[in-house]
């Protein structure tokens, strides 16, 4: 998205003084959106600046050099004013604004594919269940060339362009002719666009005969129903255990976070406490019905599991409810509230600081000279996602949990179990394929060639059967070589980067025939968390849920 830009370069320059003017009145103009009292004096302020604000811009637009853009110098000044609060604070333009509060929808209007643009060309690599496309016969591998008549192969469109072509209102149709592997021609399909379920728990299922798994990836409307629904089935199931996996769960709502705190913890639990400015957002929430799974936990988290993920962790560990198993999580201890301004625009604004049940503050530092953006990648400099000892203790608050272990706050979680990331080399043959692309494409090849005899078969027959193919890396070293990607025979660790290829292929297949359902039951066969939580769960470290406290 390209903003417009001044004729005339020194005019720019010259924005930058008033821009500082009119923030000063701008910033106080936000206030007046929440519902928290002023003192008198306070209120008068927040008034006199906001009407200097309107005359400021008024002489800007009528009487100033050059001609202006109202609406970019108004972004330029709350931008300047929002630099200088918290790093989540934010304000979202109306032309961004619904799709940044439709990220935590569960659902949009579409046609239900998740699609990458290889070559120019749109190629589906899956389909999304529930969905439309999936009910009209299009595969994973598919490659659009026309939408409703138009061209969109070779014309360099853009991500936002191409969904905008394929979203609708619900009830509407699509038109899209499509290349399919083998078959000589195009092929014609109508597709009625409808209501795409976008579950934030995407995945549920045995590991084992007594341990289930459960993938949450947001904090959305509907996580606390989608979450409570798979506890129960996997508890009919016959699930003793549970692997709650949060790993690059970047948070979203407090509210279903807490729900979810309160099906794992005894009654009256504290979970999480707010503090903000005056009582409207200081809450303390307490669990208020009894466990609804009382058996040993651990939760998976790692450098991207943040806000909402955290305070779900933070409340396990602390009631020592949960072994929590991975890296260190990122760090953010701040609750928003969504805002709408008069013109759709969105202000996500801090109004409290949020502490997990041992008092644990996880906001990590933020200011002048911190590089808080930057912070994963100078986790990974520093050596902190691969050594635990890489964390700096001594410079952490301490904290207790009930049964009077140490933990920390001030910087995220630390994980009671640390599994580092995953630093084994495997070639350049390896790399190549998955950075040209070639892996998946060969996978999304196979899966079209085999379709219909995978799909006779099902996911568990693909599971336990699909090795013993043993001519799958002769086909790929084939493949790899017609696409430009000569294989040269490497000494070490030949048969572990086979293996590896195998693996990869096979999750790109699982993904692509039955979405988020395979995809976890494929990848968590070799996840190294995933079998660290199983080894913690068979040595009997995990601890059940305490008796209900009692009050006199």
């Amino acid at each position: 998205m390209t903003e417009e830009k001044s004729t005339k370069e020194y005019g720019v320059k010259a924005w930058i003084p008033l821009i500082v003017g009119l923030s000063i009145g701008l910033g106080v103009i936000i206030g007046t959106h929440l519902r928290a009292p002023s003192p008198d004096s306070q209120r008068m302020a927040v008034d006199s600046n906001a009407s200097k604000f309107e005359r400021l811009l008024n002489y800007v637009d009528k009487y100033y050099v050059d001609s202006v853009d109202v609406d970019q110098l108004t972004q330029k000044a709350i931008d300047h004013i929002l630099d200088d609060l918290d790093p989540h604070t934010v304000y979202v333009p109306p032309t961004e604004a619904d799709i940044m509060a439709s990220r935590l929808d569960d659902g949009f209007d579409g046609v239900g594919i998740e699609f990458r643009v290889i070559d120019d060309t749109l190629k589906v690599i899956s389909l999304m269940p529930g969905g439309p496309s999936i009910k009209t016969g299009i595969r994973a591998g598919d490659k659009i060339i026309t939408v409703n008549g138009d061209t969109i192969a070779g014309l360099n469109l853009t991500n936002s362009q191409i969904v905008k072509k394929l979203r609708g209102k619900k009830g509407t149709t699509v038109k899209v002719d499509i290349k399919r592997r083998r078959e000589p021609g195009l092929l014609s399909f109508s597709i009625t666009r409808d209501k795409v379920p976008t579950p934030s728990v995407e995945s549920s299922y045995m590991i084992d005969e007594a341990t289930g798994y459960i993938k949450i990836s947001r904090f959305a409307t509907k996580t606390y129903d989608e979450f409570h629904n798979a506890l129960l089935n996997l508890k009919s199931d016959g699930m003793e255990n549970l692997v709650l996996d949060l790993r690059d769960n970047g948070g979203g709502f407090l509210g279903q976070a807490v729900k979810i705190a309160d099906d794992l913890l005894p009654k009256d639990d504290l979970i999480v406490y707010t503090e903000g400015k005056g009582n409207e957002f200081s809450e303390k929430e307490y669990s208020i019905r009894p466990a609804d799974f009382t058996g040993p936990i651990v939760v998976l988290v790692n450098e991207r599991s943040a806000s909402a993920s955290e305070i779900v962790t933070g409340a396990l560990q602390d009631h020592d409810r949960a072994v929590v198993v991975g890296r260190r999580t990122y760090g953010k201890g701040l609750v928003q509230r969504q805002i709408r301004l008069k013109d759709n625009s969105l202000l996500r604004l801090t109004i409290s600081r949020y502490f997990t049940p041992s008092g644990r503050s996880i906001q990590k530092p933020y200011g002048d000279g911190i590089s808080y953006d930057n912070d994963i990648n100078e986790r990974y400099e520093s050596g902190e996602l691969f050594f635990k000892d890489s964390i700096k203790l001594d410079e952490m608050p301490q904290f207790k949990t009930d049964n009077n272990r140490i933990v920390y706050g001030g910087g995220g979680i630390i994980p009671d179990n640390f599994v580092p990331l995953d630093t084994t080399s495997l070639g350049i043959y390896y790399y190549t394929l998955e950075h040209t692309d070639l892996l998946r494409d060969f996978a999304l090849n196979y899966a079209n060639d085999h379709y219909i005899n995978l799909q006779e078969h099902g996911l568990t027959h693909f599971i336990n059967n699909f090795e013993s193919d043993t001519s799958i890396i002769t086909q790929l070293e084939k493949f790899s070589e017609m696409n430009g990607v000569l294989r040269k025979f490497e000494h070490r660790n030949s048969d572990q980067i086979d293996e590896e290829l195998v693996h990869r292929i096979k999750v790109t297949i699982a993904r692509a025939l039955w979405g988020d359902e395979g995809y976890y039951q494929v990848l968590n066969m070799k996840d190294p968390m995933v079998k660290e939580a199983k080894k913690i769960i068979q040595q009997g470290v995990a601890t059940e849920a305490k008796d209900p406290k009692v009050k006199g």
